[in-house]
């Protein structure tokens, strides 16, 4: 069993105009020690499935279990003592303006009772040096950039120890770069705490770099659920290939589209972008490979090659040179003829 199980779970709103599914007949599981992602477009159901896990919301039909425990079931004490396993990070931070960097991060220990005050301000100075804001300590939410904030709801979240923690569009508001630093904080709390991380998003770019697996959502559905590098590499759903496409930027230039040329997709996994396959098979048989067009990507620290080639020679040594190539577990996927 996942730390995580939602199983067969539909949640509807009555509204002015008729029932709303936000979520129909979910199931998922979410293994221990993972960084999990779930993305789709707005509207897909992915926020309103994250504020089940914590129970902000309950399902109509179905069961969400959070380490074994069915959380739609809880009373309301049993209830605020699981919410304290289960960290929180926000899109625009929700930090209390009137209270310093410190009381922010106070706040939830208190509000825990399971600490008293040197405990207490042990923990907060402990959080604020792991998330580099110790200088930070008595200043207000005011006196931050974006970034900043961002680590201090961090820390906040991670003030109670919890085994998990939830994500919802954590990077959105941020800028590219502070982007990157955020994810690295993430990637050590997950390396370096054991802390399971479930990230709603609908920026592969954050997927790529930090998620081990991820659900696609479309409609209130997952449509497609895989380990992060066989996504990328294999999409099947319309969804994901549009997700996966947005940040491999794999279409073919109008330049190079032209009916007499053999064109191939070449998809490298780690190991064979490490090897000189190409160069060897090509020499072996007397076919000339020509890349015309992707790159190299990496996934989840694994590197990824996508790489459009022209094959140039007579078509028996092209096929038997992409055998050959197909026996060193490259996958060579043959590209329609274009007109000009």
């Amino acid at each position: 069993m996942g730390i995580i199980e939602i199983q067969d779970v539909t949640k509807v709103y009555t509204t002015k105009k008729g029932e709303v599914h936000a979520l129909n007949h979910v199931n998922l599981t979410i293994e221990k020690g993972q960084v999990f992602g779930i993305v789709g477009y707005s509207g897909a159901g992915k926020s309103t499935l994250l504020r089940l896990i914590n129970r902000l919301e309950k399902p109509t039909t179905g069961s969400v279990i959070v380490e074994g425990q069915d959380i739609t079931t809880l009373k309301e004490k049993t209830l605020r003592k699981r919410r304290q396993n289960i960290g929180m990070i926000f899109q625009q931070f929700n930090l209390f303006k009137s209270k310093t960097v410190g009381d922010n991060i106070r706040y939830p220990l208190k509000l825990s009772k399971r600490y008293n005050k040197s405990e207490i301000d042990s923990r907060v100075d402990e959080l604020l040096n792991f998330v580099g804001l110790i200088e930070k300590k008595d200043d207000y939410p005011n006196q931050l950039s974006g970034g900043q904030k961002q680590r201090i709801g961090i820390a906040r979240a991670l003030a109670t120890e919890p085994d998990l923690l939830l994500c919802d569009e954590a990077t959105s508001a941020l800028d590219p770069e502070t982007t990157d630093d955020i994810l690295n904080l993430l990637k050590k709390i997950n390396e370096r705490l054991n802390i399971t991380i479930v990230i709603i998003t609908h920026e592969m770019e954050v997927v790529k770099k930090i998620c081990d697996e991820v659900a696609v959502m479309e409609h209130g559905k997952v449509v497609e659920q895989n380990k992060v590098f066989e996504l990328f590499t294999s999409p099947k759903h319309p969804v994901t290939k549009r997700f996966v496409h947005s940040v491999l930027n794999d279409d073919i230039p109008n330049e190079i589209k032209t009916s007499d040329r053999k064109l191939y997709r070449f998809i490298f996994s780690h190991q064979q972008i490490l090897k000189p396959v190409l160069s060897r098979v090509g020499r072996e048989f007397e076919v000339d490979f020509n890349i015309l067009y992707g790159g190299i990507t990496e996934l989840s620290d694994r590197l990824f090659g996508n790489l459009l080639i022209e094959a140039v020679g007579s078509s028996s040594n092209i096929n038997a040179a992409l055998n050959q190539l197909r026996e060193f577990n490259i996958d060579v996927r043959e590209v329609e003829g274009f007109e000009n």
